[in-house]
């Protein structure tokens, strides 16, 4: 593997795109729009959609009317489209304009990566994480982790943990009833360990392991990305993901967890050992 200088990081895979983002994706809102723009892309047999329909599908799901949608991006959906650098536009002869989400560079040209920064400040809480579909988060100090969920997400650093604590918190009350009550603790502690992290009463570190090798962090100054051997997408068994041992010489264990969308299929949030099989074993799974 190569360890590349934070100096370096931006330029050391091709395709990036964050340095590229004319968008504010830090917040929360921004990165459910940018997760549904993809997903209604993937689930549709054409290769440019019409910008001003996709706009209008967006506007109905969440808001009262296009004004409401565009005051939330903040311009019209026509320019937060093109301001995406993941998203090409076009029009048409017809004069329609119509854009696709550019596919990634061939797996052949990318490397698997280790990506490690150190939470210091708040301030390093608001630096855009983007997790690749195949990447999964982790936090050493505290045996958390974030997996893998199939779709790429572009969001803050204290964005990522606020969701993933938002969802273990709904979790264990969704099933206090039926879940063993060491296990119910278990999960609560998590919740407030991430609660600290978000608060950062003592730095930590994150690790983001992406086997396709398009994980991105900006700024990336202070950020160490370790590159590998050839990227690898989608890899079938989960042994080909690396796994940062526990305290214990244990690996720590996976658990899927729902996004606050239900449409969205396993984010993957655990704790540790036991606690996190049973709730892998509990946990519902969206459609």
């Amino acid at each position: 593997s190569q360890l590349i200088p934070s100096s370096m990081a931006t330029n050391a895979q091709a395709g990036s795109i964050l340095p590229g983002f004319a968008v504010d994706v830090s917040h929360q809102e921004v990165d459910q729009i940018l997760t549904e723009l993809e997903e209604i892309y993937q689930n549709q047999p054409t290769a440019w959609l019409g910008v001003k329909d996709i706009g209008l599908m967006l506007a109905h799901m969440w808001y009262e009317d296009m004004d409401e949608f565009e005051d939330a991006i903040k311009g019209p959906f026509e320019d937060f489209v093109a301001a995406l650098p993941h998203c090409e536009t076009k029009t048409t002869e017809e004069g329609k304009l119509v854009f696709r989400v550019k596919p990634p560079p061939p797996v052949e040209e990318r490397r698997s990566l280790v990506l490690t920064f150190e939470v210091r400040s708040s301030e390093d809480l608001h630096r855009i994480l983007l997790k690749s579909p195949d990447a999964m988060m982790e936090i050493p100090s505290t045996e958390f982790e974030i997996g893998a969920d199939s779709k790429r997400t572009i969001n803050s650093i204290y964005n990522h943990l606020a969701v993933a604590k938002q969802n273990l918190g709904m979790h264990a009350e969704a099933n206090a009833a039926t879940m063993p009550a060491e296990q119910h603790l278990r999960i609560l502690e998590t919740v407030e360990e991430i609660s600290s992290l978000l608060d950062v009463d003592q730095p930590f570190t994150i690790i983001v392991r992406d086997p396709s090798g398009l994980s991105e962090l900006k700024p990336a100054s202070r950020a160490q990305f370790e590159w590998g051997e050839r990227a690898v997408d989608r890899p079938s068994n989960p042994s080909d993901v690396p796994h940062t041992p526990g305290p214990d010489g244990e690996t720590v264990a996976g658990a899927a967890a729902l996004q606050p969308q239900e449409q969205a299929a396993g984010a993957g949030v655990s704790t540790t050992g036991e606690t996190a099989q049973a709730a892998l074993a509990e946990m519902p799974t969206a459609d």
